[in-house]
């Protein structure tokens, strides 16, 4: 293989994702992670280790949020997701959410 063809592949192989803690209960949409996503630097990983609580509008701007990475070809990752918010998840069944969790996406829910 080539030194230029290794360098590419390299290069490729290695992508940084850029980390915010989510501070406390998520009520709202975080403008800080709106910026960070708006700039197109990268894969974003959320942490929730702090977050014991998520609002209905908080889900929507995740969602929302997600929708946005995606249309720019970002990975959005969940991590330490807390037992309280992991469960507000599962009952929201939002595909979006529930796949940057690491939960499997099913079919609809009757």
């Amino acid at each position: 293989m080539t030194e230029k063809k290794k360098a590419n592949k390299e290069a490729g192989a290695v992508k940084e994702a850029m980390k915010f803690r989510l501070p406390g209960p998520l009520l709202k949409g975080v403008d800080d992670v709106d910026k960070l996503l708006a700039s197109g630097s990268g894969d974003l990983l959320l942490d929730f280790s702090d977050c014991t609580f998520i609002s209905v509008e908080g889900l929507e701007w995740l969602e929302e949020m997600l929708l946005r990475a995606q249309s720019k070809s970002v990975s959005v990752t969940f991590s330490n997701v807390t037992p309280s918010v992991y469960k507000v998840f599962k009952v929201a069944h939002i595909d979006s959410v529930m796949g940057a969790c690491g939960l499997p996406i099913s079919g609809p829910v009757c």
